[in-house]
Protein backbone atom coordinates (compact mmCIF):
# COMPACT_ATOMS: atom_id res chain seq x y z
CA UNK A 1 0.00 0.00 0.00
CA UNK A 2 2.78 2.18 -0.37
CA UNK A 3 1.99 5.22 -2.03
CA UNK A 4 -1.76 4.60 -1.59
CA UNK A 5 -4.18 7.07 -0.25
CA UNK A 6 -7.16 5.57 1.68
CA UNK A 7 -10.45 6.98 0.14
CA UNK A 8 -13.07 4.84 1.90
CA UNK A 9 -13.52 2.03 4.58
CA UNK A 10 -16.84 -0.24 5.89
CA UNK A 11 -16.50 -3.60 7.54
CA UNK A 12 -12.85 -3.67 8.27
CA UNK A 13 -11.84 -2.93 4.34
CA UNK A 14 -9.88 0.16 3.07
CA UNK A 15 -10.33 1.12 -0.44
CA UNK A 16 -7.31 3.13 -1.50
CA UNK A 17 -6.28 5.68 -4.00
CA UNK A 18 -2.66 4.79 -5.99
CA UNK A 19 -0.96 7.13 -8.15
CA UNK A 20 -1.92 5.98 -11.27
CA UNK A 21 -5.84 6.31 -10.21
CA UNK A 22 -6.58 2.47 -9.34
CA UNK A 23 -8.92 1.40 -6.64
CA UNK A 24 -8.20 -0.95 -4.78
CA UNK A 25 -9.69 -3.06 -1.41
CA UNK A 26 -7.96 -3.84 1.16
CA UNK A 27 -8.00 -5.43 4.52
CA UNK A 28 -5.18 -4.67 6.86
CA UNK A 29 -6.42 -7.48 9.62
CA UNK A 30 -6.14 -10.69 7.19
CA UNK A 31 -4.02 -9.48 4.23
CA UNK A 32 -6.68 -10.00 1.80
CA UNK A 33 -6.42 -7.42 -1.18
CA UNK A 34 -8.72 -6.99 -4.65
CA UNK A 35 -8.95 -4.68 -7.03
CA UNK A 36 -11.77 -2.68 -7.77
CA UNK A 37 -12.49 -2.09 -11.57
CA UNK A 38 -10.89 0.07 -13.48
CA UNK A 39 -12.53 3.69 -13.34
CA UNK A 40 -11.79 3.48 -17.18
CA UNK A 41 -15.07 1.10 -17.16
CA UNK A 42 -17.13 4.51 -17.42
CA UNK A 43 -17.79 4.61 -21.11
CA UNK A 44 -16.82 8.10 -21.94
CA UNK A 45 -13.69 8.23 -19.38
CA UNK A 46 -10.44 7.34 -21.21
CA UNK A 47 -6.83 6.35 -20.26
CA UNK A 48 -3.86 7.65 -22.76
CA UNK A 49 -1.18 5.78 -22.31
CA UNK A 50 -0.53 5.75 -18.22
CA UNK A 51 -0.32 9.55 -17.48
CA UNK A 52 -3.74 10.93 -19.00
CA UNK A 53 -7.72 10.89 -17.64
CA UNK A 54 -10.00 11.81 -20.85
CA UNK A 55 -13.33 12.80 -19.68
CA UNK A 56 -15.39 13.32 -22.75
CA UNK A 57 -18.25 16.15 -21.39
CA UNK A 58 -20.74 15.98 -23.92
CA UNK A 59 -21.66 12.56 -23.00
CA UNK A 60 -21.03 12.95 -19.37
CA UNK A 61 -23.44 16.12 -18.74
CA UNK A 62 -25.94 14.21 -20.07
CA UNK A 63 -25.96 11.97 -17.48
CA UNK A 64 -25.20 14.01 -15.05
CA UNK A 65 -27.86 16.72 -15.63
CA UNK A 66 -30.08 14.20 -17.90
CA UNK A 67 -29.68 16.76 -20.71
CA UNK A 68 -27.95 19.95 -21.12
CA UNK A 69 -26.33 21.49 -18.04
CA UNK A 70 -28.06 24.50 -16.71
CA UNK A 71 -26.60 27.98 -17.36
CA UNK A 72 -26.21 29.07 -13.68
CA UNK A 73 -23.83 25.73 -13.46
CA UNK A 74 -20.61 27.54 -12.86
CA UNK A 75 -18.54 24.32 -13.61
CA UNK A 76 -20.02 23.28 -17.09
CA UNK A 77 -22.38 25.79 -17.93
CA UNK A 78 -23.34 27.25 -20.95
CA UNK A 79 -20.54 26.40 -22.64
CA UNK A 80 -18.73 23.48 -21.23
CA UNK A 81 -15.47 22.53 -23.32
CA UNK A 82 -15.01 19.42 -25.20
CA UNK A 83 -12.64 17.33 -23.14
CA UNK A 84 -11.66 17.75 -18.89
CA UNK A 85 -8.22 16.08 -18.41
CA UNK A 86 -6.07 15.15 -15.50
CA UNK A 87 -3.15 13.36 -15.02
CA UNK A 88 -2.86 10.18 -13.32
CA UNK A 89 -1.82 11.46 -10.00
CA UNK A 90 -4.49 13.84 -10.47
CA UNK A 91 -7.35 11.06 -10.54
CA UNK A 92 -6.36 11.20 -6.52
CA UNK A 93 -6.45 15.13 -5.98
CA UNK A 94 -9.80 16.38 -8.17
CA UNK A 95 -12.27 13.31 -9.49
CA UNK A 96 -12.48 11.39 -6.55
CA UNK A 97 -13.18 12.27 -3.11
CA UNK A 98 -14.34 9.18 -1.52
CA UNK A 99 -15.35 5.49 -2.02
CA UNK A 100 -18.53 3.91 -0.11
CA UNK A 101 -18.44 0.22 0.32
CA UNK A 102 -21.67 -2.14 1.22
CA UNK A 103 -22.06 -3.16 4.55
CA UNK A 104 -19.92 -6.68 5.20
CA UNK A 105 -17.53 -6.26 1.83
CA UNK A 106 -15.43 -8.50 0.35
CA UNK A 107 -13.80 -9.34 -2.90
CA UNK A 108 -16.82 -11.51 -4.15
CA UNK A 109 -19.41 -9.62 -3.31
CA UNK A 110 -19.69 -5.88 -2.76
CA UNK A 111 -21.21 -2.47 -3.86
CA UNK A 112 -19.34 0.17 -4.43
CA UNK A 113 -20.60 3.83 -4.38
CA UNK A 114 -17.99 6.46 -5.93
CA UNK A 115 -18.34 10.24 -4.76
CA UNK A 116 -16.72 12.07 -7.21
CA UNK A 117 -15.12 15.82 -6.60
CA UNK A 118 -17.68 19.02 -6.33
CA UNK A 119 -16.26 20.01 -10.02
CA UNK A 120 -17.58 16.25 -11.43
CA UNK A 121 -20.93 15.75 -8.71
CA UNK A 122 -21.96 12.86 -10.51
CA UNK A 123 -21.63 9.61 -8.47
CA UNK A 124 -20.54 6.01 -9.93
CA UNK A 125 -21.42 2.59 -9.07
CA UNK A 126 -20.31 -0.62 -9.18
CA UNK A 127 -21.03 -4.43 -7.78
CA UNK A 128 -19.17 -7.54 -7.70
CA UNK A 129 -22.01 -9.13 -10.26
CA UNK A 130 -21.30 -6.18 -12.52
CA UNK A 131 -18.03 -4.91 -12.33
CA UNK A 132 -17.95 -1.60 -14.25
CA UNK A 133 -18.41 1.42 -13.02
CA UNK A 134 -21.97 3.28 -14.03
CA UNK A 135 -22.06 7.08 -13.43
CA UNK A 136 -25.64 8.25 -12.42
CA UNK A 137 -27.94 11.45 -13.18
CA UNK A 138 -27.11 14.00 -10.11
CA UNK A 139 -27.77 17.45 -11.01
CA UNK A 140 -27.12 18.92 -7.66
CA UNK A 141 -24.20 16.78 -7.17
CA UNK A 142 -23.51 14.47 -4.27
CA UNK A 143 -21.55 15.22 -1.12
CA UNK A 144 -21.23 12.64 1.02
CA UNK A 145 -23.03 8.87 1.32
CA UNK A 146 -23.56 6.00 3.47
CA UNK A 147 -24.65 2.50 3.65
CA UNK A 148 -27.49 1.60 5.56
CA UNK A 149 -30.26 -0.16 5.96
CA UNK A 150 -29.12 -2.53 2.64
CA UNK A 151 -28.96 0.76 0.81
CA UNK A 152 -27.13 3.76 -0.55
CA UNK A 153 -28.48 7.17 1.19
CA UNK A 154 -26.51 10.48 0.24
CA UNK A 155 -26.74 14.20 0.81
CA UNK A 156 -26.14 16.33 -2.49
CA UNK A 157 -24.76 19.68 -2.26
CA UNK A 158 -28.37 21.57 -2.25
CA UNK A 159 -29.03 19.76 0.78
CA UNK A 160 -31.55 16.94 -0.53
CA UNK A 161 -31.41 13.13 1.05
CA UNK A 162 -31.69 10.53 -1.74
CA UNK A 163 -31.77 6.92 -1.87
CA UNK A 164 -30.54 4.75 -4.39
CA UNK A 165 -31.67 1.89 -6.06
CA UNK A 166 -30.44 -0.44 -8.79
CA UNK A 167 -32.03 -1.87 -11.41
CA UNK A 168 -31.60 -5.41 -11.63
CA UNK A 169 -32.23 -5.79 -15.88
CA UNK A 170 -29.85 -2.70 -16.69
CA UNK A 171 -27.81 -2.34 -13.52
CA UNK A 172 -28.06 1.11 -13.45
CA UNK A 173 -28.82 3.10 -10.87
CA UNK A 174 -31.24 5.73 -9.59
CA UNK A 175 -32.39 8.12 -6.41
CA UNK A 176 -35.40 9.18 -4.80
CA UNK A 177 -35.76 11.80 -2.45
CA UNK A 178 -36.22 10.20 1.02
CA UNK A 179 -36.58 13.44 3.32
CA UNK A 180 -37.16 16.86 3.72
CA UNK A 181 -34.60 19.00 2.41
CA UNK A 182 -32.17 20.46 4.50
CA UNK A 183 -32.21 23.91 5.23
CA UNK A 184 -29.43 26.16 6.21
CA UNK A 185 -27.93 29.77 5.66
CA UNK A 186 -24.24 29.77 6.93
CA UNK A 187 -21.42 31.54 5.02
CA UNK A 188 -18.88 29.34 7.40
CA UNK A 189 -20.07 25.95 5.72
CA UNK A 190 -17.74 23.78 4.77
CA UNK A 191 -18.93 20.44 4.28
CA UNK A 192 -21.90 18.13 5.40
CA UNK A 193 -21.56 14.47 6.18
CA UNK A 194 -24.58 12.18 6.42
CA UNK A 195 -24.40 9.09 8.78
CA UNK A 196 -27.09 7.21 10.58
CA UNK A 197 -27.64 6.95 14.34
CA UNK A 198 -26.97 3.37 16.68
CA UNK A 199 -31.41 3.31 16.22
CA UNK A 200 -31.16 4.11 13.04
CA UNK A 201 -32.42 7.92 12.09
CA UNK A 202 -30.37 9.39 9.79
CA UNK A 203 -28.12 12.69 10.73
CA UNK A 204 -26.55 15.07 9.04
CA UNK A 205 -23.21 16.45 10.12
CA UNK A 206 -22.84 20.00 9.08
CA UNK A 207 -18.59 21.05 9.64
CA UNK A 208 -18.23 24.81 9.33
CA UNK A 209 -14.62 26.67 9.41
CA UNK A 210 -14.10 30.56 10.85
CA UNK A 211 -11.28 32.76 10.86
CA UNK A 212 -10.35 34.21 14.07
CA UNK A 213 -8.08 37.16 14.40
CA UNK A 214 -5.67 36.99 16.78
CA UNK A 215 -2.48 38.70 17.92
CA UNK A 216 -0.58 40.30 15.70
CA UNK A 217 -2.49 40.54 13.10
CA UNK A 218 -2.66 35.98 12.76
CA UNK A 219 -5.88 34.82 11.73
CA UNK A 220 -6.14 31.67 13.16
CA UNK A 221 -9.09 28.75 10.94
CA UNK A 222 -11.17 26.95 14.13
CA UNK A 223 -13.34 24.56 13.33
CA UNK A 224 -17.19 23.48 14.72
CA UNK A 225 -19.75 21.53 14.12
CA UNK A 226 -23.56 21.08 13.93
CA UNK A 227 -25.83 17.49 14.59
CA UNK A 228 -28.86 17.58 12.84
CA UNK A 229 -31.20 14.23 13.72
CA UNK A 230 -34.20 13.69 10.95
CA UNK A 231 -37.53 13.34 13.06
CA UNK A 232 -39.36 11.12 11.10
CA UNK A 233 -42.96 11.41 12.53
CA UNK A 234 -43.09 15.31 12.32
CA UNK A 235 -40.76 14.96 8.85
CA UNK A 236 -38.20 17.66 10.55
CA UNK A 237 -34.47 18.01 10.75
CA UNK A 238 -33.79 19.23 14.34
CA UNK A 239 -30.57 20.11 15.89
CA UNK A 240 -29.21 17.53 18.59
CA UNK A 241 -27.29 19.90 20.92
CA UNK A 242 -26.58 16.22 22.82
CA UNK A 243 -26.42 12.73 21.14
CA UNK A 244 -26.52 11.05 24.07
CA UNK A 245 -24.10 7.93 24.09
CA UNK A 246 -23.41 7.74 20.60
CA UNK A 247 -20.61 9.54 19.16
CA UNK A 248 -20.00 10.03 15.19
CA UNK A 249 -16.86 10.11 13.23
CA UNK A 250 -16.52 12.37 9.99
CA UNK A 251 -14.01 12.25 7.09
CA UNK A 252 -13.04 11.18 4.11
CA UNK A 253 -12.61 8.04 4.96
CA UNK A 254 -16.51 7.28 6.18
CA UNK A 255 -18.68 8.84 8.31
CA UNK A 256 -19.93 6.64 10.81
CA UNK A 257 -21.68 6.92 14.17
CA UNK A 258 -20.96 4.46 17.62
CA UNK A 259 -22.84 3.51 20.42
CA UNK A 260 -19.87 4.46 23.03
CA UNK A 261 -21.70 1.94 25.42
CA UNK A 262 -20.36 -1.14 23.09
CA UNK A 263 -17.04 0.84 22.17
CA UNK A 264 -15.74 1.71 25.19
CA UNK A 265 -12.73 4.59 25.42
CA UNK A 266 -15.06 6.82 22.67
CA UNK A 267 -16.10 10.20 24.26
CA UNK A 268 -19.64 10.20 24.19
CA UNK A 269 -21.49 13.33 22.02
CA UNK A 270 -18.40 14.21 20.34
CA UNK A 271 -17.85 14.41 17.05
CA UNK A 272 -13.97 12.92 15.59
CA UNK A 273 -12.78 14.42 12.81
CA UNK A 274 -9.65 14.21 10.33
CA UNK A 275 -8.29 16.16 7.51
CA UNK A 276 -10.85 15.35 4.85
CA UNK A 277 -9.23 17.63 1.64
CA UNK A 278 -7.68 15.04 0.05
CA UNK A 279 -6.26 17.07 -3.21
CA UNK A 280 -4.44 19.48 -0.46
CA UNK A 281 -2.85 16.34 1.64
CA UNK A 282 -1.91 14.37 -1.75
CA UNK A 283 -0.15 18.07 -2.99
CA UNK A 284 1.32 18.23 1.01
CA UNK A 285 2.64 14.21 0.45
CA UNK A 286 4.19 15.49 -2.84
CA UNK A 287 5.74 18.35 -1.58
CA UNK A 288 7.14 17.27 1.49
CA UNK A 289 8.47 19.30 4.82
CA UNK A 290 8.81 22.48 2.83
CA UNK A 291 5.20 22.42 1.88
CA UNK A 292 3.49 21.63 5.39
CA UNK A 293 6.38 24.22 7.46
CA UNK A 294 6.16 26.36 5.01
CA UNK A 295 6.38 30.43 6.07
CA UNK A 296 2.83 32.38 5.78
CA UNK A 297 2.64 35.96 4.63
CA UNK A 298 0.63 38.80 6.81
CA UNK A 299 -2.76 38.44 7.41
CA UNK A 300 -2.85 34.75 5.85
CA UNK A 301 -4.60 32.48 7.45
CA UNK A 302 -3.46 29.57 9.57
CA UNK A 303 -5.59 26.61 8.36
CA UNK A 304 -3.89 23.79 10.60
CA UNK A 305 -6.74 22.59 12.75
CA UNK A 306 -8.34 21.86 9.28
CA UNK A 307 -5.82 19.40 8.55
CA UNK A 308 -5.48 17.85 12.27
CA UNK A 309 -7.04 14.95 13.89
CA UNK A 310 -9.61 15.90 16.36
CA UNK A 311 -12.15 16.12 18.89
CA UNK A 312 -15.29 18.12 18.99
CA UNK A 313 -17.69 18.26 21.90
CA UNK A 314 -21.05 18.91 21.21
CA UNK A 315 -22.00 19.96 24.88
CA UNK A 316 -18.86 22.14 25.06
CA UNK A 317 -18.44 23.64 22.37
CA UNK A 318 -14.87 23.28 21.48
CA UNK A 319 -12.57 20.78 19.98
CA UNK A 320 -9.26 19.71 21.12
CA UNK A 321 -6.69 18.22 18.71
Amino acid sequence: MLGHVVIGSNGGWLVTADEQGGLRMANPATGERADLPAITTIPFLNLVGRRWFFLDVEPFVQIRFGGPPPPEDKHWGPHPPRTYTLTAAQMRQSFYRKVVLSASPRPGSYAAMVITDRQIGAPAFATAEDPAWRMARSPDGVEDAIHHDGRFYSITYAGRIEAWRRNDETGEFTSRVVAPRLVYEDKHLRRKYLAASPDGRLMAVLKRSMEVEQQYHCKITRVSFEVRVLNQASGRWEVAADIGDAAVFVGVNSTVCVSTREHPGIAAGCIYFTDDEVGGACLRKEHGASYNQRSRGYGEPDDTELRETGVYSLKAGEGNE
